[in-house]
């Protein structure tokens, strides 16, 4: 056989090999514009929307801006016409947002599903002692995370105090330069060698020891008998109303402080708290608000997510029946017979995305990685066919069919993307929302969203490229045919 030669390589391998590129390249000048000015636009939702219940309230204030409509289930049950916009909300920590399509949803619906909650330190719910002429927090840290990267760094209490009257009180202290911060104290190096150098990585610092320095003054009381606890519940009280008991009904978080900044002399990356999944929710979210081209085909959604990073439990999780209520809801809404027989064509004919970031290959730990499948940052957002660990545990695995549909959809409007997945077999893993609504809706879902460098710590990485890719995927998403 003649020897496949080309100075510029080989056409044969060119039309049978895959090689995703990477994106800034394949952007045209006006799209690399508009990528930047869309990453300062998501720069200023990471930094101002730190929690489940903060982005919520940011979706919520952007959605009624382009004309989005609040509704709740059942009430006032007016019909929607197609080009209607509404959004649910539940608990303060979940939204979801539609706008009705031309067909019925027994031939199809495209929502896209994100969580909103990321890894960080929650306040036990009896939180203030003192100790050694310390007042201090004790924490309890939430979701998957090295415990040892929340020492040392700035953080800020968010959340909200319910009183015993119903009273809810907003707590948000350390955003503002002006304001205090917190933080978790390390041991220091000289004398951490024989205490913590035999230790190992989880438990470096022990989920005990996490606990957050809140003061260093007594209280001018003297008749009391813990002056420093005092004077810091003394301040609470006095800037908030609130006293040590209604601390019991209480979500308070420390959250990372540092601000949202850009990564690298050239500007490429983007570093900040929360990026797992406040990217994809970002993406998500304004795919949906900046649908401008008409009245879509099909209805499209985005719905955010809480309690992923702690298994998707509880009635803010995507294992609760809240999105199948609010479907049946916007079902019955857009003219379509309330029947089981309809309700369950409707749910099987939904196509999801789950927009979920994954690892991207990391140049100093390539070892844990599989290079034939690993994310490359800057490559273009992620189609993950499935997630989970081992042996595919706790996946949903998308079919050949659907990953194919998607593929197409991206392909048809250029959109620079690229496969993957977290990492070696046996090497660890992870899941995503896709799981539970594959399974209760028996409908086709795949992971797509956004590589990360640093995951679950408090300085999370994304690419400006991907970030753009990511939007731009969405978008053609919530257009296909």
């Amino acid at each position: 056989m003649a020897e496949l030669k080309d100075d510029k390589g080989s056409d044969l391998e060119k039309k049978l090999s895959y090689k995703a590129e990477f994106a800034w390249s394949k952007f045209s000048d006006e799209q690399k514009k508009a990528a930047r000015n869309f990453v300062l636009d998501y720069m200023v939702f990471l930094g101002e929307a730190r929690t489940e219940r903060e982005r919520v309230t940011f979706a919520e204030r952007v959605a009624q801006g382009k004309g989005f409509k609040r509704i709740e289930i059942g009430q006032e049950a007016n019909q929607l016409k197609p080009g209607d916009k509404v959004y649910y909300i539940n608990r303060g920590k979940n939204i979801a947002l539609f706008i009705v399509g031309e067909k019925p949803m027994t031939e199809g619906t495209r929502f896209i599903g994100a969580h909103m909650d990321y890894p960080r330190l929650d306040l036990k719910i009896r939180p203030v002692y003192e100790k050694d002429g310390f007042a201090l927090f004790k924490t309890h840290y939430y979701g998957g995370l090295k415990k040892y990267q929340f020492a040392t760094v700035p953080l800020a209490l968010t959340g909200i105090v319910v009183k015993k009257d119903g009273t809810q009180v907003l707590v948000n202290i350390g955003h503002e330069p002006d304001d205090p911060v917190f933080t978790v104290p390390d041991l220091l190096i000289h004398l951490a060698r024989n205490y913590q150098g035999d230790r190992k990585m989880a438990d470096v610092l022990k989920a005990e020891e996490m606990n957050a320095l809140a003061g260093a003054l007594q209280n001018e009381d003297e008749k009391a008998k813990e002056r420093f606890k005092l004077n810091i519940l003394s301040i609470l009280n006095e800037k908030y109303g609130i006293t040590e008991e209604d601390l019991h009904s209480a979500e308070l978080s420390l959250v990372p402080t540092i601000a949202p900044r850009f990564v690298g002399l050239d500007k490429s990356m983007v570093g900040g708290a929360g990026q797992d999944d406040g990217s994809c929710s970002y993406l998500a979210l304004r795919a949906v608000l900046d649908l401008n081209n008409g009245i879509p085909a099909f209805t499209v959604g985005t719905g955010l997510f809480d309690k992923e990073e702690t298994g998707s439990n509880g009635p803010t999780g995507a294992q609760s029946s809240w999105f199948r209520q609010i479907f049946i809801d916007l079902l019955s809404r857009s003219g379509v017979k309330g029947s089981l027989t309809n309700m369950h064509v409707a749910m099987s004919s939904m196509k999801m995305i789950s927009a979920d970031v994954t690892a991207a290959l990391d140049p100093s730990f390539g070892s844990v990685h599989d290079s034939q499948t690993a994310a490359i940052a800057g490559k273009g957002v992620v189609i993950e066919k499935y997630s989970g660990s081992g042996g595919k545990y706790g996946t949903n695995d998308a079919t050949a069919e659907y990953v194919g549909f998607v593929r197409g959809v991206f392909d048809a409007r250029k959109v620079p993307f690229q496969y993957g997945t977290l990492g070696q077999v046996d090497a660890g893993g992870g899941g995503t929302i896709a799981m539970f609504f594959s399974q209760a809706f028996n409908c086709d879902v795949v992971d797509c969203g956004v590589p990360l460098l640093n995951m679950h710590s408090p300085f999370e990485i994304a690419h400006i490229a991907d970030l753009y890719s990511g939007y731009l995927a969405y978008s053609a998403f919530f257009t296909s045919k």
